[in-house]
C-alpha cells in the first residue's frame, strides 16, 4: 500500500490524510487497505489527486452499498439521482452534528467534496466523538448515558419529501418499512403528511471500535429534542457538549479536488463562517459495503 500513496495524520487523536503517490489514481488504491484505515482513524481525506466530480462519486460507490437522499429538501443537488448535494447555502457557522443521526436512516458515512473552497473561512470542521466524550464533564456523560434522546421533525413530511428520503410515498410500503425500524413511532395525517419521532442513544457504541461516542445531531439540527422521558436537556449540557468539541475540532482547509470520508457514527462534523459566494463543497451519504 506504501507504494500507492503516503499518509500522514490529521491530528493528534483521529483522521489520516492520504496523498498521492507512485502516480496511483483514486481507482487504484487498495480496497483493503482504505477500509482498514478508515476504520482505525475514522476520517479519511485525500488529497493531491486533482479528483473531478466524477471521482468523486466513483470514489463513493466503490465502499458503499446504498446512498441516502438528505432530509433537507432544499440543498441543491448537482447530480441528476439528487445523491450528490452542495452542502448548506449558508455562510454562518455551524457546530458539531452527525447527519441524519435524528432518524433511523443515520447513514454510516459522510463524504465530501471541494469543487471551489472560500477564499477565506469556510473550513469543514470535525470532531472524534470518542475524544470529545471523554472531556464532557461527569454529570453531562451520566445523563446522556443513562436517558436516550427523543427527536421529532418540526414539521410534518410531505408525501414529495417522503419519496425523496424513503423511496415511497405508498402507506403501505412505509408501514413495511417503518416495522423495521426500533424506536420509531409515527402517524400520517389527513393530508398523507407522515409526523414521526425516534429515540436513540446520545452517546451510541462507536462501529469498528471498543468505545462509545458522543455522536448526535444535539447541537447542530433543526429537529426537536428532549430526553425520552420528555424532560427537558438542561442547558448546562448544551455549554459542556460545545466545550468538548471545540477543544477536539480539527479544521479541513479546503483544496480544490479534496475529498473527505467521514464515519458519520463516530465522528461529527460542522463548518467555520465565510463571506466568499463562491465557495463549493458538495456531499454524499451512504451506508458502508464493509
Amino acid at each position: 500500500m506504501t507504494t500507492l500513496l503516503s499518509t500522514s495524520l490529521l491530528s493528534e487523536h483521529h483522521g489520516l490524510v492520504i496523498e498521492k503517490g507512485g502516480g496511483a489514481a483514486l481507482a487504484e488504491l487498495p480496497y483493503e487497505g482504505v477500509v482498514d484505515l478508515f476504520k482505525q482513524h475514522g476520517t479519511l481525506m485525500f488529497r493531491g489527486f486533482e479528483a473531478t466530480a466524477d471521482d468523486f462519486r466513483e470514489l463513493v460507490q466503490r465502499f458503499s452499498e446504498k446512498l441516502y437522499f438528505h432530509q433537507n429538501p432544499n440543498r441543491e443537488t448537482i447530480s441528476e439521482d439528487g445523491a450528490v448535494l452542495l452542502v448548506d447555502a449558508h455562510r454562518n457557522p455551524i457546530p458539531a452534528h452527525a447527519e441524519m443521526s435524528y432518524c433511523p436512516l443515520h447513514p454510516g458515512l459522510q463524504w465530501f467534496y471541494c469543487v471551489q473552497p472560500a477564499s477565506s473561512g469556510g473550513a469543514t470542521t470535525v470532531y472524534d466523538g470518542v475524544a470529545a466524550l471523554d472531556l464532557l464533564a461527569k454529570e453531562t456523560r451520566d445523563l446522556f448515558e443513562e436517558k436516550r434522546l427523543t427527536w421529532r421533525l418540526p414539521f410534518a413530511t410531505g408525501p414529495e419529501h417522503q419519496e425523496r428520503v424513503f423511496g415511497t410515498s405508498d402507506r403501505a410500503e412505509l408501514d413495511r418499512l417503518f416495522a423495521e425500524f426500533d424506536d420509531f413511532t409515527y402517524d400520517f395525517d389527513d393530508a398523507g403528511n407522515l409526523n414521526w419521532s425516534y429515540t436513540v442513544s446520545a452517546v451510541p457504541q462507536a462501529p469498528y471500535i471498543d468505545s462509545r461516542t458522543l455522536c448526535n445531531s444535539y447541537l447542530g439540527s433543526g429537529a426537536i429534542v428532549s430526553f425520552e422521558d420528555g424532560s427537558p436537556i438542561p442547558q448546562h449540557c448544551r455549554w459542556d457538549a460545545l466545550d468538548a468539541t471545540e477543544k477536539v475540532a480539527v479544521d479541513l482547509e479546503w483544496e480544490v479536488g479534496d475529498i473527505v470520508m467521514i464515519d458519520n457514527k463516530r465522528v461529527m462534523h460542522g463548518r467555520r463562517a465565510f463571506e466568499d459566494p463562491n465557495r463549493r463543497v458538495a456531499a454524499m451519504l451512504s451506508m458502508p459495503n464493509f
